[in-house]
C-alpha cells in the first residue's frame, strides 16, 4: 500500500510540475515573459493579464494610458509617437470598469499625461450594474498557474486556437489572426427599441477627475455602418447616443467620432466582424487622435449638438440610400 501511495503522489507531484512548466512557458495571463514558445498570445482573461503586465512594467515611465473595450485593444501603443502609453483596454469594458481600474494605476504609481477613452455606444444602451465593480483578483503566479483552466488554454495556445481573431505579439500589441474570412455584412429586421442611459456620462467625468491633471481625449472607435443601423439607428437610440457622445465631449479635452457613416466604415475589407477593424485603420485613428487631419472621423469640437445630430444622421441616411435601404430611414424617422 505505501509503495502506491508513493507513486501517487510521486506521479501527482510530477503532474503538477509539468503544468507549472507548460503554464510558465506559454505564460497566458503574463506574469511574465508571455508566449516563449510561439510568440502568440491569446486573449484567456485580458483584466487579469492586463494588470500583470501593468504591475511589472509600472516602473517604465508610462505618460500616457488607454482605456476602451476589445475595439480599442487593437489600437497599438508603440503608433503614440511622443508618448510611452499602456494599452488597459479588455474585451466588454465598459466605463464602471474603467474608473476602477484607472483607480488602481494611480495607487501603482502611473501618472499619465494623457489618457486616451474608447467611448462605445453600449454603455448608454445596457442596464446600471447592479452590484459594485472591482478589479480582478490577481493570485500569485506560481497558484494561478497550477490551474487546469489555464493548461488548457495554454495547450490550445500551443495548438493555434485562438478564442478570437485578435491576439497579442510578443510585444503585447494586438493583432488580427490572418486569412479571416470576408464581412459579410446584413441589415437586421424587426429590432426593438432599446434602452438609453445617459446618466452613465457621469462615469466619464469621475474617471477623469481621477487624473486632474491629465489632458483627456475621447472617441467613439469605429464601427461598421451596418453597425450603426442595425444596433443605435433601428433601435431609436441615436439621439440619445449622440446626445451622450456630445456631452463627452463637453468634459472632456477633445473628442473625435469614428463610428460615423463613411467610406471607411461602408468598405468591408476593413473590418473582421463590423465591430473591430484592421490595423490600417486603427493607425489612421491614432494619428487623428495626436492631432494629424486624416480625413476619417469627426471632431465634436467642431460642432454644435444640433449640427453633429444632422450631419450624422444624414450620413445614415446617405449609406441607406447607396444601399438600397431607403425605406429603413421612412420606418425609423
Amino acid at each position: 500500500m505505501k509503495s502506491y501511495l508513493k507513486l501517487y503522489f510521486t506521479l501527482s507531484l510530477l503532474l503538477l510540475f509539468l503544468a507549472e512548466l507548460i503554464n510558465w512557458m506559454v505564460d497566458p495571463l503574463w506574469y511574465s515573459h508571455g508566449n516563449r514558445i510561439t510568440g502568440q498570445n491569446f486573449s484567456f482573461n485580458e483584466r487579469i493579464s492586463k494588470t500583470n503586465l501593468l504591475l511589472q512594467s509600472k516602473d517604465e515611465g508610462y505618460d500616457c494610458l488607454i482605456f476602451g473595450s476589445s475595439r480599442v485593444t487593437l489600437l497599438k501603443e508603440s503608433s503614440f509617437k511622443s508618448r510611452h502609453c499602456f494599452n488597459y483596454s479588455f474585451s466588454a469594458g465598459k466605463i464602471e470598469e474603467f474608473v476602477e481600474y484607472a483607480k488602481l494605476a494611480k495607487v501603482q504609481g502611473i501618472n499619465p499625461e494623457t489618457v486616451y477613452v474608447g467611448v462605445d455606444s453600449f454603455n448608454f444602451s445596457q442596464k446600471p450594474v447592479s452590484e459594485k465593480t472591482t478589479v480582478v483578483d490577481i493570485k500569485p503566479g506560481f497558484i494561478a498557474y497550477l490551474s487546469l483552466d489555464v493548461l488548457i488554454f495554454s495547450v490550445k495556445t500551443l495548438l493555434g486556437f485562438s478564442p478570437d481573431p485578435r491576439y497579442y505579439n510578443q510585444h503585447f500589441e494586438s493583432e488580427v489572426i490572418d486569412d479571416l474570412p470576408q464581412f459579410d455584412p446584413t441589415f437586421f429586421n424587426n429590432q426593438t427599441e432599446g434602452l438609453c442611459d445617459r446618466s452613465k456620462v457621469a462615469k466619464y467625468k469621475e474617471l477623469k477627475a481621477i487624473f486632474p491633471d491629465a489632458e483627456f481625449v475621447g472617441y467613439v472607435p469605429p464601427v461598421s455602418a451596418w453597425n450603426v443601423v442595425n444596433e443605435v439607428y433601428s433601435r431609436d437610440l441615436t439621439d440619445c447616443t449622440l446626445q451622450a457622445f456630445y456631452q463627452i465631449s463637453r468634459i472632456y479635452d477633445e473628442m473625435y467620432d469614428f463610428s460615423i457613416p463613411s467610406t471607411t466604415t461602408a468598405q468591408i475589407g476593413n473590418t473582421y466582424d463590423g465591430s473591430h477593424f484592421y490595423p490600417h485603420v486603427q493607425a489612421q485613428v491614432s494619428l487623428v487622435l495626436q492631432g494629424k487631419n486624416t480625413g476619417f472621423g469627426i471632431e465634436l469640437d467642431d460642432y454644435s449638438l444640433a449640427e453633429y445630430e444632422k450631419l450624422y444622421k444624414a450620413k445614415i441616411k446617405t449609406f441607406l440610400v447607396q444601399e438600397g435601404q431607403e425605406e429603413r430611414w421612412q420606418a425609423y424617422l
